[in-house]
């Protein structure tokens, strides 16, 4: 098997966790699309300085959001999130990277979308918005006439109960 075909397997293999990496960074789907293509690119051309190659997916994700964050940069979008967040972000991922967790990506995608579709209606909304419409919480809080800081909590509660649905799920899946 070529060089080529290797690579084409693991595009196709980490593709969509890649899209959500990026998605989860630039919250554009156009952008985040971009990202994923430029990412896979960057990687072929410097697969060979992969050390570990059980590392791939971390590794992918490091190129993803160098990408991510110069085009942020070079656009003069507004950068709404910190270093830890990053952290959490990819904290999150990491997670997911355990094959004991799942079988593919797209599995636990559709963990976590059912997972979100249970979310109480309270929830749900806010997460959509912000989420899905790409929303600042500043102006969800002036479309709900609810505060920022009751904003920021439901998408904090909506994060934790998605978490623990979708460890639920997962452990579920596995016994």
């Amino acid at each position: 098997m070529e060089r080529l075909d290797v690579y084409e397997i693991l595009v196709k293999e980490h593709e969509a966790m890649l899209h959500a990496y990026a998605l989860a960074l630039v919250r554009n789907h156009a952008l985040a699309e971009e990202v994923v293509q430029e990412a896979f690119v960057q990687a072929y051309v410097k697969l060979s300085s992969l050390q570990n190659k059980g590392a791939f997916p971390a590794w992918l994700r490091v190129i993803a959001k160098n990408i991510a964050l110069a085009e942020l940069q070079r656009n003069r979008k507004e950068i709404t999130f910190d270093p830890q967040v990053l952290d959490g972000i990819e904290d999150v991922f990491v997670r997911f990277d355990r094959p004991e967790q799942g079988d593919t990506w797209q599995e636990r995608v559709t963990v976590v979308e059912r997972c979100f579709k249970a979310l109480p209606e309270i929830l749900h909304t806010v997460c959509k918005l912000h989420y899905f419409e790409e929303r600042l919480a500043r102006d969800i809080a002036g479309v709900l006439r609810i505060s920022l800081s009751a904003v920021l909590k439901r998408l904090e509660r909506a994060r934790h109960a998605i978490r623990r649905c979708v460890e639920k799920n997962l452990r579920l899946e596995r016994a």
